[in-house]
């Protein structure tokens, strides 16, 4: 089983002192956008508390990374985007005031996909997130930067955001964990939106332990250490459909359902034919968006006024032209595009609760995409990752082995209902058996 990262260091000064450098000698990764200038004067502060018997919380002096698009006061907020490249966050969004009052040092701002719009990562302020396992092929996105930082060793954990896959993509393509929480809009304080009705926060972690205690501590949640569940009593229905056409994923995935089974789960094919409109739905980012980052931009200091605004300036990714363009036709919500997609979102719930009852199943199963990728350029990743982003329930992808290219291959588990907790005990037994030699 993978061990706990997320212990607070001894020395804080040469914790931190550690990560920069590792940020310097991987900077070609085009992970991190920027350094928080306080970090090495925060850990000398933290050590000072340490020796003084002070432990500030469970995440005293541990350095995590941040993805652009959350608030962390004083640092930039750019989304990104060389048209945002002035802004800067007057207050900590709310996940980021809970991560420091439980001791963490924010320690630098992770590259993402330009305004969290794709699938791979790649902005105008970093360009290309590379993937340090291999570095000619992308680290997904939209949180790439975040992923490829702690896969590099930059940082033991990063905090994303997930609106269609976001967090899990880019942790199955670098072999690490990754929660998308239910969704909750609280939650979302502080984040500059894509989507008001899909945007989460989640930790991209090495292990599940790990993630149980970032997701306590940005929901304001005393972390304890999640029990795994006993296999032999578990029901996991496989979404066939979703397995994908890719041979060296497959081999992997196959060996993966194996050992589960032997461990004493039981698998079960599962039929979902609504999966043909899951599809083909229009993420409801492209109804929301403008609404959502006017708002957003009306609260920053020395940044455009509108989208329109920043449209006009030129100053991000010429690829994403058209698809901002298309974002300016809606210019409020309750459209009957938007209350379709509002619609589907109850459907598919109730769809996947009525499969569950069903098939008598504890959580899906499914790959975490429906290939690996093979180059810098998007993959296409199927529509697994959006069963948990138009639901509402939580997901969570783990690596269940390496193909022999040495990519990784990311299983998700979607819970049933809204509870976390089960999911993360069901995803901790999962990982003892894929770690088992």
């Amino acid at each position: 089983m993978r061990t706990m990262r997320l212990i607070p260091p001894q020395d804080c000064r040469d914790h931190i002192s550690r990560r920069l450098e590792a940020m310097a000698d991987q900077h070609h990764l085009n992970a991190i956008l920027g350094v928080n200038p306080a970090a090495m004067r925060l850990a000398e502060q933290y050590q000072h508390l340490r020796r003084r018997g002070n432990i500030l919380g469970p995440l005293h002096g541990i350095p995590l990374i941040i993805k652009d698009n959350i608030a962390c006061a004083s640092l930039p907020v750019t989304l990104g985007c060389k048209g945002l490249a002035s802004l800067r966050a007057t207050a900590d969004a709310r996940v980021i005031q809970r991560l420091r009052a439980a001791g963490a040092i924010i320690l630098a701002r992770a590259n993402m996909s330009e305004f969290a719009f794709d699938v791979r990562s790649r902005s105008s302020l970093g360009g290309d997130v590379l993937n340090p396992l291999q570095p000619k092929v992308t680290a997904g996105g939209s949180s790439g930067g975040c992923a490829a930082a702690v896969a590099a060793g930059m940082a033991d954990a990063a905090l994303g955001t997930d609106t269609g896959g976001s967090i899990r993509i880019p942790c199955s393509y670098t072999g690490l964990v990754g929660l998308r929480p239910a969704f909750r809009r609280s939650m979302l304080e502080g984040v500059a939106p894509l989507s008001m009705s899909k945007d989460t926060v989640g930790p991209m972690t090495h292990s599940v332990r790990d993630a149980a205690i970032l997701h306590a501590i940005i929901h304001g949640i005393q972390p304890g250490k999640p029990e795994a569940v006993g296999l032999r009593s578990v029901r996991l229905g496989v979404i066939r459909a979703l397995e994908g056409e890719d041979p060296a994923q497959l081999t992997i995935w196959y060996q993966a359902l194996d050992k589960l089974r032997m461990a004493g789960a039981t698998i079960i094919d599962v039929d979902l034919p609504i999966l043909t409109e899951v599809g083909s739905q229009h993420c409801l980012s492209l109804y929301e968006f403008q609404v959502a980052i006017n708002h957003w931009l009306k609260l920053q200091q020395n940044g455009p006024a509108s989208l329109q605004a920043l449209i006009a300036s030129g100053d991000y990714l010429p690829e994403y032209l058209s698809l901002l363009k298309q974002m300016l036709k809606w210019e409020s919500l309750k459209t009957s595009e938007w209350l379709n997609g509002r619609r589907f979102q109850r459907q598919l719930n109730l769809n996947l609760n009525r499969s569950a009852e069903h098939y008598r199943i504890d959580a899906f199963l499914y790959p975490s995409v429906a290939r690996q990728p093979i180059s810098l350029e998007k993959m296409p990743p199927g529509c697994a990752p959006e069963l948990a982003a138009i639901s509402g329930l939580p997901a969570i992808t783990q690596p269940c082995g390496n193909t022999g290219k040495g990519l990784p291959v990311g299983m998700e588990l979607l819970a049933r209902t809204r509870d976390e907790h089960f999911l993360l005990s069901l995803a901790l037994a999962c990982e003892t058996v894929f770690q088992q030699i």
